[in-house]
């Protein structure tokens, strides 16, 4: 489904990326797991289209994507949930979300959309005509989840979804995008919590200063003693 092809990331004449390639398989979980500053954010951003790309390509479905600006990979399919959430903080919970589906032509689609978040998070539904920005940072990740599904994509990428989350809420948030990937969509994540993103990741991809520097499914990565000792303090 989507192939990154040595894509190469700068700000400022300093590398970012350099030369990664990675590629996912429709219905997969894969997460790509660092330290902070390595370019996990960066490699989405550029992916969504939102950071410009030095060199390399990224391939969605077969279509090269360059030269395609962001919101018209959002209606190829193409969604990222970015870091910090971004939602619209004096709009209502629904508004958030209906502003997701910008995309849709059939307001079943959208009705459908509503249905979902409701139903996976009630806590939503309770709150949809509260502003978003009076909801805990946990009410407002599965705001941000579920406004990035109203678009019905078929690629959703996330990145950070339990920052600023309380831990009772961090498993509840991972183990629902396990659930939307057994839905048939493809999940690309990037998380703090590396042991979890591991857990439930079919394939991940560590980054280091730029670069791939291990690959490998998520159960072996999670054996693996570099990872335990530099990651998971084990």
């Amino acid at each position: 489904m989507l192939e990154v092809k040595n894509i190469r990331v700068s700000y400022r004449r300093v590398p970012a990326l350099q030369d990664i390639s990675f590629s996912l398989k429709q219905g997969e979980v894969v997460s790509i797991v660092g330290g902070n500053g390595n370019g996990k954010s960066t490699a989405l951003r550029a992916i969504a289209g939102l950071n410009p790309l030095d060199g390399g390509s990224v391939v969605f479905k077969g279509e090269d994507l360059s030269g395609i600006p962001a919101h018209q990979r959002v209606r190829r399919g193409l969604v990222l949930v970015p870091e910090g959430r971004r939602l619209f903080p004096r709009l209502s919970v629904e508004q958030n979300l209906r502003l997701g589906a910008f995309t849709c032509d059939k307001q079943q689609d959208i009705r459908d959309g509503l249905d979902f978040a409701y139903q996976t998070f009630p806590v939503l539904f309770e709150r949809r005509h509260q502003q978003a920005g009076t909801l805990s940072g946990g009410e407002q990740q599965m705001l941000a989840i579920c406004r990035g599904l109203m678009s019905k994509p078929e690629l959703l990428m996330l990145d950070e979804p339990s920052w600023g989350v309380a831990p009772k809420l961090v498993t509840r948030i991972l183990d629902t995008i396990r659930a939307v990937a057994q839905r048939g969509i493809t999940i690309l994540l990037v998380e703090q919590n590396v042991h979890r993103a591991l857990e439930i990741a079919d394939r991940a991809y560590v980054i280091q200063t730029g670069r791939i520097v291990m690959q490998g499914s998520g159960r072996d990565l999670l054996a693996n003693d570099q990872i335990r000792q530099a990651y998971l303090g084990i």
